[in-house]
């Protein structure tokens, strides 16, 4: 018997989990995946020693200004509304 014959022969003889396996990849493919947009970002920190540290963060389109120690958070300011993409981009080149 030659290689090339016996390779067709094995290449034309099914696995009993080669149905399983298209049915599996079939439902992967079937998924979807739905990112959740993240409603709080940190848009900037520094550490000021001690465990201290300053932060802006962002929540539902509205900006803060905590204050961050080893005993707790506390809000300093309310910053107002977060610039939108474009207004950001400004202001890091400025």
């Amino acid at each position: 018997m030659k290689i090339s014959t016996a390779l067709d022969a094995t290449s034309k003889q099914t696995s009993p989990f080669s149905g399983l396996l298209d049915r599996f990849v079939d439902l992967v493919k079937s998924v979807r995946i739905e990112h959740r947009q993240r409603r709080l970002r940190l848009c900037e920190s520094l550490a000021l020693g001690d465990k201290r540290s300053v932060a802006v963060v962002e929540f539902e389109e509205q900006r803060f200004l905590l204050g961050i120690s080893s005993s707790g958070i506390s809000l300093l300011q309310s910053l107002g509304p977060a610039p939108s993409s474009g207004e950001s981009a400004r202001a890091e080149r400025a």
